[in-house]
């Protein structure tokens, strides 16, 4: 037993201990895809299989970019068409609030369906498809300001998501692609819409953005103790290519043309790490208390897409079903 708690207690000193001003990237929504990040072990040790249907209902609370903070009520349900086949369907709701206002509505919502190639007492490998919807234009404004994305419920694109999750034993890893299929974003946050609003300045610019891809790299390790069970791991993020938006050239004494002109966001590209801590407490063969703390630890050194975030605490309740 004390073996088994070293590892859990040394990743949370990392953890609690790492820099609060850190800034990370948070999931843009093939991070936890289907059974991509799902707590689950298949070994010996683990307890009887779960049941095949799931409805769970998570509450998360962010720190984001200028100390925005960023609640979600994240309604979700997974169910087994077949022992290998499954659907799963999530939508959040979505409230943001900081020093320059408020915004709330339904974010984008995520459907995928997963099938297990590999399925016997000690593996498992899950290949996922599926697609984020956009349930906005990501162009909510205040007073008829236009508002940063951190502010915004939705990234305005909808997008492919596409991924392979491989379980052996205690052991938990995955990779996975994000691409983006259209992009609608219409923000049009930029600082001069802000005049002589330093909290503003505070913010990255993103005039229609367009967002790139992302990449996705995770590695997890489970312990169970009992009811328990905690899961330990490193999350990548890739983004695979720089961002853009709309940019108007300063006035001179050569030109006063105000066109705005597509800007490609030097910094926007490159490796976001996070190191994550998952805990699932048994209180049933049906239900369960799940718990899960996201922090940076490499990030990238232009977010224009608002997914800025120097920690995440999601808690959920979990109803697990069927034969």
């Amino acid at each position: 037993m004390k073996r088994n708690l070293t590892l859990p207690i040394t990743f949370a000193c990392l953890l609690f201990t790492s820099e609060a001003s850190a800034q990370g990237c948070s999931d843009a929504g093939v991070c936890t895809a289907g059974p991509i990040g799902e707590l689950s072990i298949t070994d010996s040790a683990a307890t009887l299989q779960d049941p095949p249907h799931m409805f769970r209902l998570t509450f998360s609370y962010a720190v984001g970019e200028q100390n925005t903070t960023i609640l979600l009520v994240v309604p979700e349900i997974a169910l087994g068409l077949t022992d290998r086949w499954g659907v799963q369907l999530r939508v959040p709701y979505q409230s943001a609030n900081g020093n320059l206002g408020s915004n709330s509505g339904i974010g984008d919502p995520v459907v995928t369906t997963s099938y297990a190639f590999v399925k016997d007492g000690k593996r498992r490998l899950e290949a996922i498809v599926g697609a984020k919807f956009t349930a906005n234009k990501a162009d909510a404004g205040l007073d008829g300001k236009p508002l940063p994305m951190p502010y915004q419920t939705s990234l305005g694109t909808t997008d492919m998501l596409l991924g392979v999750n491989f379980r052996s034993k205690r052991w938990n890893t995955a990779l996975a692609y994000q691409h983006v299929l259209t992009n609608g974003n219409a923000n049009g946050f930029r600082h001069s819409a802000w005049p002589g609003n330093e909290d503003a300045e505070g913010y990255f610019e993103s005039w229609d953005l367009d967002r790139a891809d992302d990449a996705v790299a995770r590695l997890q390790y489970a312990i169970p103790i009992k009811r328990l069970t905690l899961q330990l791991g490193l999350l990548g993020i890739y983004h695979v290519a720089m961002d853009s938006r709309l940019a108007v050239a300063e006035p001179s004494v050569w030109s006063n043309d105000t066109t705005p002109y597509r800007f490609t966001i030097t910094g926007s590209d490159g490796l976001t790490l996070n190191l994550t801590v998952d805990a699932r407490y048994k209180l049933s063969d049906h239900w369960a208390l799940e718990l899960a703390y996201g922090s940076p630890l490499v990030t990238r050194d232009v977010r224009p897409d608002g997914l800025t975030r120097s920690m995440v605490l999601n808690a959920g309740l979990a109803y697990r079903f069927g034969k």
